[in-house]
């Protein structure tokens, strides 16, 4: 009879982080298992387990915090899966998200948005916080803009909850507006909200703010509701398994860590909105946004607009750097990719709900624009429907 093998779970469990990450280990499991799973309920400032001392197990699956737990974890000789990114030192095998992916994804939002101001707030010293800010500003700065970034007043640690959200209200009263500002994660884009709201700023007039993590429940609690960018933490969950599961049958090691890209964006509130001077052309944007999936051409958009087809194509292109057709097509692209992952309808009825006319047309078009086609796409992100990462 084989053996099962017990594998250790050191994650916190409170946070909608960390039951996505379980929810992907736990599909895993039940396809490839089973496993002997140890999980004990823990806190992000839960120190080092001490049973680790004596643990005599398979594997080990881990958001490190700090040097004295990588250390322990290598004292046990277990395969050990690292999630976390805070202590790299040891050079363990990793799962992480991908933040140049995550930045690509935040600034097409926001230009297409017509931002043309942005910002960072992040966690100043938190290593996950300043990869994804140092991804974010690389990402501005190709596409030829600069990024203003949160730095605290003193140090983070020194300050109580309420302080540090006058600190935040402060910076933000400083930029320039209107404004796009790119959270951490969700935690600190309720921060950044409730900043907003103590300099009576407009949201998203004034500032547009967008999260990362889509913890549906505080993207929800936040006035206006959160957008935020969805990491698939079970497809991370479901990948650190994998790779455990392949470390633990003495298969080596990756060289780097497995970057994990995100699913998308899931707009709401806080981001809808559009920075553009121009009436003319805000409205055209405002209006492919909601009607781009109605079979809705630009001689109809040009008519709502109130000007001229010929002269909104030349005042869009000359504000935005893009045709009225390519923004079309892209919210036409973004529906697709949304309805393949979350819904098992057939290509004939996801291209009649995106007013694509030819689902051959659609099909190279997708391809062109993701590298894949509607099926391979389907398979890679759709989780729900066939029970794979």
């Amino acid at each position: 009879m084989a053996t099962v093998p017990h594998v250790a779970l050191i994650v916190e469990t409170a946070k909608q982080y960390d039951r996505g990450l379980l929810a992907g280990i736990g599909r895993y499991i039940r396809k490839h298992g089973p496993w002997s799973v140890y999980l004990e309920e823990r806190g992000p400032g839960d120190p080092t387990p001490s049973w680790l001392k004596t643990w005599k197990g398979d594997g080990i699956i881990a958001r490190i915090r700090d040097e004295a737990m990588a250390l322990a974890l290598i004292a046990t000789g277990a395969p050990v899966v690292e999630l976390r990114r805070q202590v790299t030192s040891h050079g363990l095998p990793a799962i992480h998200c991908d933040d140049a992916a995550i930045s690509t994804l935040a600034v097409g939002h926001f230009r297409e948005r017509g931002f043309r101001q942005f910002a960072f707030c992040g966690r100043p010293g938190a290593r996950w916080s300043d990869l994804r800010e140092n991804a974010y500003q690389q990402r501005l700065a190709d596409a030829g803009h600069t990024c203003h970034a949160y730095r605290p007043s003193r140090r983070a640690r020194a300050m109580s909850w309420e302080q540090e959200q006058d600190d935040v209200a402060r910076w933000i009263q400083t930029l320039p507006k209107p404004i796009a500002v790119l959270a951490c994660n969700d935690i600190r884009g309720l921060q950044v909200l409730d900043a907003c709201r103590r300099n009576n700023l407009a949201v998203p007039e004034g500032v547009a703010v967008l999260g990362v993590d889509n913890d549906v429940v505080l993207c929800e609690l936040a006035d206006p509701p959160l957008s935020s960018i969805d990491q698939d933490l079970e497809r991370i969950g479901y990948e650190a398994a994998a790779l455990l599961d392949r470390l633990m049958g003495s298969e080596p090691a990756p060289p780097e860590p497995i970057l994990i890209k995100p699913t998308g964006i899931v707009a709401r509130r806080s981001t809808d909105s559009v920075a553009i001077d121009d009436p003319a052309v805000a409205t055209a944007l405002r209006l492919i946004r909601q009607h781009a999936c109605d079979d809705k051409g630009v001689a109809w958009i040009a008519d709502r607009s109130g000007v001229s087809l010929r002269s909104l194509q030349r005042r869009f292109k000359a504000l935005t750097g893009r045709t009225l057709q390519d923004e079309i097509l892209d919210v036409q692209l973004a529906r697709v990719r949304r309805l393949l992952a979350e819904t098992d309808l057939k290509l004939d009825a996801i291209a009649r709900k995106t007013a694509f006319h030819y689902i051959g047309y659609m099909g190279s078009l997708f391809k062109r624009r993701t590298g894949m086609t509607p099926g391979e796409y389907r398979r890679l992100h759709q989780r729900s429907l066939q029970g794979e990462p």
